[in-house]
């Protein structure tokens, strides 16, 4: 299903006009430790606040360890990418952006992307926000990035970008509870790697997209696909409106908490529709490919207990897809409904290497969440693009970060992340370390290793089909 957001640099035109960034997060942690706040001078007002700014320059080189046989050009990139984040107060009105940019040297590729654009009304406990916004919706879809609240970028599968929704946002804030009501007359869905028609193919410059079958058995014999892409008028894809409530009690930073989140919103994942024309001459199928919107009611319950730095969280989703039929002799992709259901455990060790280390343990379970392709009678096609949703569906996770030494009175920071899926019998282990020789430059060093137990075993899970795809990177990022 990922790999199905070909429609990234149509849909986002919308904001940019461009293609997509492959973001770096580290940003948020640059500004929790207190180096990437400026006021800018230049910003003068006699009834306003200073802006804030902060941002971040990254150079980075990547190496797979492992070829691409048939894209050789892809083992090593190079990436110059960029991040700015303004806060401006005034008067009457507060607005606020975070905007990505970048670039591949190698594969002449730019990318731009907006996280977030809105303005909000003032007020102690009531504000309206208008524009890209994002919110803690559901816990258990933000910590395991599942996407079907929020949208996401995923030009780069092991480092996904939360995205905001966009709409009007209604948000009665207390410090014991919040109701918050989102309503939008537009659709922008999760993007991937772009994805372009090669040979009969579909193709795209990325390591991290799967790209459907071309085999195709037909009267017991197997038939070449060659296949066709039918994009539609940016109209029909966003022109999709929905509508979502959340509700909190509690005070999230102690104490017992509860968080209700309710939405009939288009799902953020595009499905897509196929027609197959036989050649009867040859053994071969031409496919043509269109996107197509389809809607979901999705519920979640975050309930939590936080106690000085711990904090235990049990989470909740139900996911519940609309079931549409294509046209006839037309074949479209039926998303099956799931339950997901999480517990976390968030605390810090503090005084370890004198340092204070954050530390998540998280387990995943997930049921149903599969795909199957339908006819437009309601009945089970022989032949289906993607079967699975989500990436992780049965998941142990260990996740570390913080600083770990000072080296020669400058700080070292690390990220390090382990994920078991009991269901792939595969692991992930994520790992980044941060080194600032100076309070604004930082040298970055870090890797990523996939590996699962059986290669014969469910070979089209995600651990699996990316096992090749374990890398090492370095870099330089500069904050401001």
């Amino acid at each position: 299903m990922r790999g199905t957001t070909y429609l990234l640099a149509l849909v986002l035109s919308l904001f940019a006009g461009s293609k997509t960034l492959a973001a770096d997060s580290s940003l948020k942690l640059k500004k929790a430790e207190g180096i990437t706040t400026l006021k800018n001078p230049e910003t003068k007002s006699d009834d306003s606040k200073p802006a804030h700014v902060y941002g971040q320059i990254r150079l980075e080189g990547m190496q797979y360890l492992t070829p691409v046989p048939d894209a050789p050009r892809l083992t090593y990139s190079q990436l110059l990418s960029a991040r700015l984040s303004i806060l401006k107060e005034a008067s009457w009105i507060d607005a606020a952006s975070d905007v990505s940019a970048g670039t591949f040297f190698s594969r002449g590729q730019t990318h731009l992307i907006v996280h977030e654009a809105y303005v909000a009304s003032k007020g102690e406990t009531f504000k309206v926000f208008a524009g890209r916004k994002k919110k803690d919706w559901s816990d258990i879809d933000h910590r395991w990035n599942l996407g079907l609240w929020q949208p996401y970028l995923t030009i780069d599968a092991l480092r996904p970008e939360e995205e905001g929704l966009t709409g009007v946002f209604f948000d009665y804030n207390k410090k014991d509870w919040e109701v918050m009501l989102m309503v939008t007359p537009m659709f922008i869905p999760s993007m991937g790697p772009d994805v372009r028609e090669e040979g009969g193919g579909l193709v795209a410059d990325s390591r991290w997209y799967r790209a459907p079958s071309r085999n195709y058995d037909f009267n017991s014999r197997i038939n070449t696909i060659s296949y066709k892409l039918d994009i539609p008028e940016q109209a029909k894809l966003v022109n999709n409106g929905g509508a979502s409530l959340m509700t909190r009690l509690g005070d999230k930073s102690k104490g017992t908490w509860m968080v209700v989140s309710a939405g009939y919103l288009p799902v953020n994942d595009l499905i897509l529709k196929r027609q197959a024309f036989k050649q009867t001459s040859e053994d071969k199928v031409d496919v043509t490919v269109r996107p197509a919107v389809t809607y979901h009611q999705i519920q979640s319950v975050d309930v939590g207990y936080t106690f000085k730095s711990i904090k235990t969280t049990l989470s909740y989703l139900q996911d519940s897809p609309e079931k549409t039929l294509p046209e006839e002799e037309w074949v479209i992709q039926n998303l099956q409904p799931l339950q997901a259901y999480s517990a976390a455990l968030d605390f810090a060790l503090q005084d370890i290497l004198t340092k204070t280390i954050a530390v998540q343990i998280a387990y995943l379970k997930v049921v149903g969440g599969g795909i199957q392709d339908v006819t437009s009678t309601g009945s089970p096609d022989d032949f289906t693009l993607y079967d699975s949703r989500l990436k992780f569906t049965n998941s142990l996770m260990l996740r570390l970060e913080g600083q770990v030494a000072t080296l020669y009175k400058r700080p070292l920071v690390t990220r390090i992340k382990y994920l078991y899926d009991y269901d792939q019998r595969g692991s992930l282990l994520n790992t980044e370390f941060q080194y600032y020789p100076s309070q604004k430059w930082a040298v970055v060093m870090g890797g990523d290793v996939l590996g699962v137990q059986d290669e014969d075993y469910k070979a089209s899970s995600f651990l699996n089909q990316f096992r090749a795809n374990d890398r090492f990177y370095g870099g330089m990022t500069y904050v401001f």
